[in-house]
C-alpha cells in the first residue's frame, strides 16, 4: 500500500512538472527542447517508481521531482521581479539621459527621484526631489510634502553615504548619475545589479536534467554491477555530470 501511494505521489509531481515546463515553453523562458527533455525525465521517474526498477527508487524520484517542484517556480517569480527591475532600470535610464541633458529640468529630477524611490534607493530619491524643489519651488507644494516623509523615512533607514558603481566598483556621491571613473551610468546598473538574468531559469533546468539523470544512473550501476566495475561505472557516470553541469554554467 504505501508503494502505490509512492507512486501515484510521483505521477502526481511529474504531471506537476510537465504542466510548468510546457508553460514555461509557452511564454518562451525555456527552449522547447528544454522543455521535453525536463518532460521526458519527469516520465521516466514516474515510470521507474512504478516498475520500481532500481533501490529507493521511490525516495529518489520524490526527492528530484519534489524539490525541483518546489525549487523552480520561487525562482521563475524571483526571474519575474528581475524582469520588472528590468523595465525599471530603463525608466531610469532615460530619466538620467534628460537629466544629464539639462540638469535643471524640474520633469526629469521628480522622475528621477520617484524612480529611486520605487527601487529603494532612498538617498538618491531625497536627493533629486530636493534638487527639483530648489529648481522650482513655486511649483513644488506636494513634492516639499512629499520630500518631508522621503527624510523621515531616511532618518530611520541605513545610509551608505555614496552611490555604488556596479560596473567598476568606484564610490560616487550621492547625486551622481554617471560613474566618473569608467563613464557609465551608475543608477541603472544598481538598480539591475541585485537580480540574477534570465538565462538563469534555462540553466537550472538543465543542471537539474543531468543531475537527475547521474545520480540515476549511478543507483543502476551500483545494483546491476559488482565492486569495482559498480565503483567505476559511478564514478565515470557522476564525472561526466560534473563536466557537463560546468560546460552549462559557464556557456553564455
Amino acid at each position: 500500500m504505501e508503494t502505490v501511494f509512492v507512486a501515484m505521489l510521483v505521477w502526481l509531481l511529474a504531471a506537476a512538472w510537465i504542466f510548468f515546463l510546457v508553460s514555461w515553453a509557452v511564454t518562451g523562458d525555456v527552449t522547447a527542447g528544454e522543455a521535453i527533455i525536463g518532460s521526458v525525465v519527469a516520465l521516466l521517474l514516474a515510470l521507474a517508481t512504478a516498475r520500481q526498477a532500481f533501490p529507493h527508487v521511490g525516495l529518489f524520484s520524490l526527492l528530484t521531482l519534489g524539490g525541483g517542484a518546489i525549487g523552480l517556480p520561487l525562482l521563475r517569480a524571483y526571474l519575474n521581479r528581475a524582469a520588472h527591475a528590468q523595465m525599471d532600470a530603463e525608466l531610469i535610464e532615460r530619466a538620467c539621459l534628460a537629466y544629464e541633458f539639462d540638469p535643471k529640468n524640474y520633469g526629469s529630477l521628480i522622475h528621477l527621484a520617484e524612480v529611486c524611490y520605487k527601487n529603494n534607493l532612498l538617498e538618491q530619491a531625497v536627493y533629486h526631489l530636493k534638487k527639483a524643489i530648489q529648481t522650482a519651488p513655486v511649483m513644488a507644494s506636494t513634492e516639499k510634502r512629499r520630500l518631508s516623509l522621503w527624510q523621515d523615512e531616511l532618518k530611520h533607514s541605513h545610509r551608505l553615504g555614496y552611490t555604488p558603481c556596479m560596473h567598476c566598483g568606484a564610490r560616487q556621491a550621492v547625486g551622481a548619475v554617471r560613474c566618473d571613473r569608467c563613464g557609465k551610468l551608475v543608477l541603472p546598473l544598481l538598480v539591475q545589479g541585485r537580480w540574477i538574468p534570465r538565462q538563469l531559469l534555462q540553466k537550472a533546468v538543465m543542471v537539474w536534467v543531468i543531475a537527475v539523470g547521474a545520480i540515476g544512473l549511478s543507483l543502476i550501476w551500483g545494483e546491476q554491477l559488482m565492486g569495482l566495475s559498480a565503483l567505476m561505472a559511478i564514478l565515470l557516470t557522476l564525472a561526466a555530470a560534473l563536466a557537463l553541469i560546468f560546460w552549462v554554467v559557464r556557456k553564455p
